[in-house]
């Protein structure tokens, strides 16, 4: 049935030349063309509040159509390939609803969310709730805006394809925009023991099998090393595929326990601790401070403890570490 309607179309069309000398002096000689996108990125064109999508082309490729986006209504829209204004379908303009500017507005903002969504890692309710104070909504849009915590929600999708595939193995190489903070702006990713360019080369250890990856910023790494009481424990639960254990450190500030370190490690042997606490040691000194804390507390794991004794017993502090497992039950 459609087929049947364009072929109409198409010999009405071929005529454009001297219809559109006709138009020159018609009321729609000063018809206004606004874009918008539809939800699934569509170019949508907008006239005086009514929506249109891409229909198809005349058999040149000379001309468009679009359809009003109201599936009950039959406007066509004729432009030709800049999407300027030609003329309507058989004269035929007035829709058969009311126009919805609103709905312009709305669009509008989804399609300003999902590029946020696309280029940004903020939190996806962040952006939302960003979007919809600077956007300005007329009280009609925003009558019929849909709950703010769906807007957040909806942009999932979005966020998903910015995103690499998960890795098969732990050589994988990680994009830049992940080695820093959410802004964008501060170094996040402290240690790859992959990167030639943050490998240990100099150090006296032995180089751990595996992958090792270490975060901390800058502004915790402070708390790490004016801290007199640091609690760390690995967890393998929710460890990633390729690696054995995600590490925390946590610093005590205002007694309060804040994690400042998290290392995705290969194993529990003591080599894979010695470099993570060699990585912090070297920052210890780009930064003119020491990693000395008087209390260590963790549970009771060899590879954990003579990593401990080696790396900070054995430096210039006089004093032993003690260790504390963790009371049974708490």
């Amino acid at each position: 049935m459609e087929s049947s309607d364009f072929v109409m179309i198409d010999e009405t069309s071929s005529s454009s030349n001297s219809s559109s000398s006709s138009s020159s002096t018609s009321p729609w000689s000063k018809v206004t063309i606004g874009k918008t996108t539809s939800n699934k990125r569509k170019t949508m064109l907008t006239i005086d509040g009514y929506h249109f999508q891409m229909k198809d082309y005349n058999k040149g490729k000379t001309m468009k159509f679009w359809r009003c986006a109201n599936r009950l209504c039959n406007v066509i829209l004729h432009t030709n390939l800049n999407d300027e204004f030609v003329k309507y379908s058989n004269n035929k303009s007035d829709h058969s609803h009311l126009s919805n500017s609103a709905a312009l507005e709305i669009r509008n903002l989804r399609e300003q969310m999902r590029k946020r969504a696309e280029n940004e890692l903020l939190p996806l309710q962040q952006i939302a709730e960003q979007e919809v104070r600077h956007g300005l909504l007329t009280g009609e849009a925003l009558a019929v805006l849909p709950n703010i915590l769906n807007l957040g929600h909806n942009l999932l999708i979005n966020r998903r394809a910015m995103m690499t595939s998960i890795p098969r193995s732990c050589s994988f190489t990680i994009p830049d925009i992940y080695k820093n903070d959410y802004l964008n702006k501060d170094r996040l990713l402290l240690h790859d023991s992959y990167d030639l360019q943050s490998s240990m080369n100099d150090s006296l250890h032995a180089r751990p099998e595996g992958r090792i990856l270490i975060w901390s910023s800058a502004a915790q790494l402070n708390l790490l090393f004016d801290s007199d009481k640091l609690y760390m424990d690995g967890t393998f639960s929710t460890t990633p595929p390729n690696f054995h254990q995600v590490y925390i450190i946590q610093a005590v500030h205002h007694e309060s326990c804040i994690p400042v370190v998290f290392a995705l490690l290969p194993d529990r042997k003591a080599t894979t601790y010695i470099c993570m606490f060699d990585t912090l040691f070297s920052e210890a000194k780009k930064v003119n401070k020491t990693f000395n804390p008087l209390l260590i507390m963790t549970d009771f794991e060899p590879g954990v403890s003579r990593a401990i004794s080696m790396m900070i017993d054995g430096s210039d502090r006089p004093s032993t570490i003690p260790y504390e497992e963790p009371i049974p039950g708490s």
